[in-house]
């Protein structure tokens, strides 16, 4: 069974139940509970349940309320508090991405946590690269390193993103020819393509692609086979993806019986 019906089928039974243990779900599904808890995680990610010790529970919409959980998306979480999580998994992607970087090429980083990970390596490992973002916080870390040109997009300034996401900051990219973009995402799904949370995080990522020959999207475990609020585009858009050694065997076959080749990070 697929990532995304085995998750769809755990918000299914919850509708009619009002809480499941991991045991049954491990059962119902023939996985393993690591695979279970990888489910559970996703969907409490998304608003769809909450997670209690040995199973979940069905989110309310008021005490004492009996119906059954609607489709939602996880509540917006800023830059800096999306920087503190999975940060081992977007450090296992941001070195395995690097691999897909030659000397002397052209890549955009945007705005995402993932990108500023792969901004770090990027700096200690390439000496003659150009890099294009909007993000100021990649902006920071690569001012001073030696070799990278460096070309931000400008625009009006977001502190929540510590980027430029409005449509001032994509004038610049009609003139630039990008050979990658490093794309992060709030979730990717094969039936949904890839998602943000808020519509403000299209603007530039639209243009980003456009402007590039190649599109590759980073992104650790957690994102795989989630759906966030907002559309993008379909994953037929990109290149491949990059993730992270927990990722599950279902979670990359989805992907890859779509046709888009999974890379997962070798642990180093």
């Amino acid at each position: 069974m697929l990532l995304e019906q085995r998750q769809e089928e755990i918000v299914q039974l919850l509708m009619k139940e009002k809480s499941v243990k991991t045991s049954t779900l491990c059962g119902l599904f023939s996985a393993s509970r690591e695979t279970i808890r990888r489910d559970l995680e996703a969907l409490e990610g998304q608003g769809m349940l909450k997670r209690i010790h040995g199973g979940a529970m069905r989110l309310d919409s008021s005490p004492g309320s009996v119906e059954p959980v609607q489709e939602s998306t996880a509540v917006y979480t800023s830059f800096d508090q999306r920087r503190k999580e999975h940060s081992l998994s977007k450090e296992e992607v941001a070195l395995e991405a690097a691999g897909y970087i030659l000397e002397g090429q052209v890549i955009a980083l945007d705005s995402g946590t993932t990108s500023l990970e792969l901004a770090r390596v990027v700096k200690s490992r390439f000496h003659r690269l150009t890099v294009v973002t909007n993000s100021l916080s990649i902006a920071n870390e690569l001012a001073d390193a030696e070799g990278i040109t460096l070309i931000l997009t400008g625009g009006i300034y977001s502190p929540e993103e510590k980027a430029c996401l409005s449509d001032m900051a994509t004038l610049i990219l009609s003139r630039i020819n990008i050979d990658i973009l490093f794309l992060t995402t709030c979730g990717i799904s094969v039936n949904r393509g890839i998602t943000y949370q808020r519509m403000e995080d299209l603007v530039v990522q639209d243009k980003f692609m456009e402007a590039s020959d190649e599109t590759i999207v980073i992104a650790d475990s957690s994102k795989l086979g989630v759906n966030s609020l907002v559309r993008m585009c379909g994953i037929e858009q990109v290149s491949r993806i990059i993730t992270d050694s927990s990722a599950a065997v279902e979670q990359i076959a989805a992907f890859e019986e779509a046709g888009i080749p999974v890379v997962v990070s070798r642990k180093r």
